[in-house]
């Protein structure tokens, strides 16, 4: 079985042309502006034993993750995000870290195909 891909492009090219390249780009642009206040909500309801907190940051992260195709972190978020529901923070520390870890290559991703597109290349 192999790993999922960081970034699927064929979810990218579906949202691409759902929208336009222009749209996608914005999208891209809110996703890397917002994401690190998620991750920031999450480390912090992790530390102070706030499932809500958690679960809420993990959601919106997870669906914003999904909509790139973000196969690695989405499923991570999701993970985290049935924890905190479950009340589970207990164990949430090492989720939280392979998900951290899992963003900075989502990141990087996601800003070499936004800027792929910003430049007008079309093929992801």
């Amino acid at each position: 079985m192999s790993a999922a891909p960081v970034l699927n492009p064929a979810t990218v090219q579906e949202l691409v042309d759902s929208l336009d390249a222009e749209f996608a780009v914005r999208l891209m642009d809110t996703f890397l502006q917002d994401s690190p206040h998620l991750l920031t909500e999450m480390r912090r309801g992790v530390r102070d034993g706030d499932a809500e907190l958690v679960r809420r940051a993990a959601h919106t992260l997870k669906s914003n993750s999904w909509t790139f195709g973000l196969e690695q972190l989405a499923p991570l978020c999701q993970d985290l995000e049935n924890l905190a529901a479950a009340d589970g923070l207990a164990a949430a520390e090492p989720l939280a870290r392979n998900l951290e870890a899992a963003y900075a290559s989502a990141r990087q991703a996601v800003e070499e195909v936004r800027a792929g597109l910003s430049d007008g290349r079309s093929s992801l």
